[in-house]
């Protein structure tokens, strides 16, 4: 049963998501006006019947009700994205404030991942999102360790920064803070590797197999899934 609300909870979340996404990504809106959801198309209002997470996009045919615009696939993937990781962290973590952040946390990151990828920006306000519960995430466990793990991947990446001014964006500083805080210093290691890695196969495949140091990356969505991956790693094996 508590497994059950926790996916609904977090599709329900996942469905919110996309809204921060949709409304961050284009520069004639705000996140809060208007206060309800529409449909890009048509600029309708969306009823509460046709905005149940996934549910609805499946009765829907994935169009809208309206104007028949298809609505991209990534709407219901966000939100049951969003729900399994909501589940994993209810399987792994018990501890009440522990899991609360870390679903906090795994929200932001999906939406900085998505927002980045699109406009090669990451909002301030979810780059502090992370930074202030990875902070709580730190305080309940081992927070020594946590703030030496901080002060090593600031270190680094404000090191990048000042080498590769426009290859680094201030974004990706704050949001390396905020995982360097999520983790212990050898796995925040671990998570830079692995974005590292990942962002160079993307520039790979985006250049079809060739590297050209113009060639820009999105950095957030691979510290996000470099990061979350050493956090959930870190806590099913007790290192946190």
């Amino acid at each position: 049963m508590w497994y059950l609300l926790t996916f609904v909870i977090g599709i329900t979340v996942g469905s919110f998501l996309n809204v921060v996404i949709y409304r961050s990504t284009e520069e004639d809106l705000k996140l809060w006006d208007p206060p309800h959801s529409f449909c890009p198309s048509c600029k309708r209002k969306i009823e509460w019947y046709d905005n149940i997470p996934v549910v609805s996009y499946i009765l829907l045919k994935g169009r809208c009700r309206h104007c028949g615009w298809r609505i991209p696939i990534r709407y219901p993937i966000v939100e049951i994205s969003t729900g399994v990781l909501f589940l994993i962290n209810r399987a792994l973590i018990k501890d009440t404030l522990l899991f609360v952040s870390s679903c906090v946390i795994a929200s932001a990151l999906i939406a900085i991942s998505l927002i980045d990828l699109e406009t090669f920006l990451i909002p301030d306000y979810l780059n502090f999102t992370v930074l202030i519960f990875s902070f709580v995430v730190a305080l309940r466990t081992s927070f020594l360790e946590h703030l030496i793990s901080f002060l090593i991947v600031t270190t680094i990446f404000l090191v990048l920064k000042v080498m590769y001014r426009d290859g680094l964006g201030a974004g990706d500083v704050i949001l390396a803070m905020g995982i360097g805080f999520l983790l212990p210093p050898v796995p925040s290691i671990f998570a830079i590797l692995i974005a590292s890695i990942s962002g160079i196969l993307y520039a790979l495949i985006k250049g079809k197999g060739k590297m050209d140091i113009k060639t820009r990356i999105p950095f957030g969505p691979f510290l996000a899934l470099g990061g979350y991956t050493l956090f959930l790693i870190s806590y099913g094996m007790g290192w946190l």
